[in-house]
């Protein structure tokens, strides 16, 4: 084999495991759910998480909230679909923090990790039970 040619293997190399990076990079990163206007769920401070009856990541979110002891206001697609559409909901699951003034904290696409989710509850005032 030539110099050239090892060149040209080894550069092919690279550029295919850079092509798989991106492409792992891309299928595990979560898109940012549009922005979120504020509707009527109840108390506030608060936690929302707005479901399907047929999303099992949304089953998931709701054991891991309630394994965390963090009290929380469910809303299903199939049950509220109004609720969806005052907050602009388009996708599940979607798990919104809400400080005491009404304003999100954050929003989860997904399964929410628990430190970021843990820090965003505290600012916004909420304690686990």
């Amino acid at each position: 084999m030539t110099g050239t040619a090892a060149r040209l293997i080894i550069v092919l190399v690279i550029v295919v495991g850079a092509a798989a990076c991106a492409w792992l990079i891309s299928r595990f990163r979560r898109p940012p759910h549009p922005n979120i206007v504020v509707g009527d769920v109840g108390d506030r401070p608060g936690v929302v998480v707005f479901t399907s009856t047929t999303c099992g990541t949304c089953k998931a979110v709701i054991s891991l909230l309630e394994e965390w002891s963090i009290p929380f206001r469910e809303v299903t697609n199939e049950l509220e679909p109004g609720q969806f559409d005052e907050w602009g909901i388009v996708a599940v699951p979607v798990t919104v923090v809400i400080d005491e003034d009404g304003q999100v904290v954050a929003t989860f696409s997904g399964t929410p990790r628990r430190a970021p989710f843990r820090r965003a509850a505290s600012v916004a005032g909420i304690a686990a039970t």
